[in-house]
């Protein structure tokens, strides 16, 4: 009797023993199942629920088989899909919906010990943010415009174009000191970056910046203004002779003869239009300035060299009316 009970005891252990097994062998065959559907919904890019499934897949493996290898891979395919899904929003300027899955995919490569898709998420998201901005600036709304590149230079500050895009935006609601501040930023960051392109296109962008607001003082009779603006235009580009012939009207208009000299005498020097009258306005700057300083001989000799073309009349008159040149 005793060894009977012992028999049937012994055909329940086996009986419930073979029970979980098969539970467990099930389960783990539900894993892949989920697995394998989470593959075929991320193959025709139904991302939320691939990822749906490939959680499903962890969940399952975590209660009955947590070392199961089939673990990483779904972790890993949670990350695939959440870059795709990004990137595709991305690519259609969802950039807000972008941003959240950036942020999800930041969230979940921490979560599961994947660098490489942490350093991805981590280098798009201020790239996102500069899309962001730079829509919004063509779209004209600047406020907006400045918080997302504010946070694209937040995020990531070696990057010289983000700098590029708000300096933009300063021009556009004429902010002078802001612009001069952000594209002189640009320019270092583009330097320590050996990013020569973002270099060039800042400065070009800084010197058309300074070239119209030159215009600009001249038109209001701002003469200050209008010398500062020049100057500021030669820190980001090549002077030429309009510009140096420009500064040294302005400085006659000021006064400030020695300053006018130097700059005329830098057009002469840049002066690449020889065999033309066209030079005849620098020397008529030259001859006025050397009268602000009462040096009459060297006065008479830039009016001679003004003598001709349009300038003709009016040099002329100063040397046989004014100055009575020998």
């Amino acid at each position: 009797m005793k060894l009977n009970l012992l028999k049937s005891a012994a055909i329940v252990l086996l009986f419930f023993a073979g029970f979980t097994m098969s539970l467990n062998a099930q389960t783990v065959n539900d894993a892949l199942a989920a697995f394998n559907k989470g593959v075929e919904l991320s193959q025709v890019d139904n991302y939320d629920e691939a990822i749906a499934s490939f959680k499903s897949a962890i969940e399952i493996l975590d209660q009955v088989e947590p070392e199961n290898e089939n673990k990483i891979k779904a972790q890993e395919q949670i990350l695939v899909v959440l870059y795709k899904k990004a990137s595709t929003q991305l690519k259609g300027k969802k950039y807000t919906e972008c941003l959240s899955s950036f942020q999800t995919l930041v969230e979940y490569s921490t979560e599961y010990n994947n660098d490489k898709y942490l350093k991805r998420a981590n280098g798009a998201i201020p790239k996102v943010y500069y899309a962001q901005g730079k829509e919004l600036l063509d779209a004209k709304k600047y406020d907006e415009a400045l918080v997302s590149l504010n946070k694209s230079i937040e995020l990531d500050p070696n990057y010289p174009t983000a700098y590029i895009r708000k300096a933009q935006v300063y021009d556009e609601i004429n902010k002078d000191v802001e612009f001069k501040e952000t594209i002189d930023k640009a320019i270092d960051v583009a330097i320590q970056s050996n990013d020569n392109k973002s270099e060039e296109i800042a400065k070009q962008l800084a010197g058309n910046f300074f070239l119209r607001s030159a215009a600009d003082a001249i038109n209001a009779k701002k003469d200050e203004a209008a010398a500062q603006c020049f100057n500021n235009v030669l820190n980001y580009k090549e002077g030429d002779t309009d510009i140096y012939y420009q500064l040294a009207a302005i400085y006659n208009r000021l006064s400030k003869w020695d300053d006018a000299i130097n700059a005329a005498n830098k057009a002469l020097e840049l002066f690449k239009e020889q065999g033309t009258t066209k030079d005849a306005r620098i020397y008529f700057e030259l001859g006025n300035a050397f009268v602000g300083k009462q040096d009459n001989a060297s006065a008479c000799d830039a009016f001679n060299k003004a003598n001709k073309g349009d300038y003709a009349a009016q040099a002329k008159y100063q040397i046989e009316t004014v100055l009575k040149c020998q």
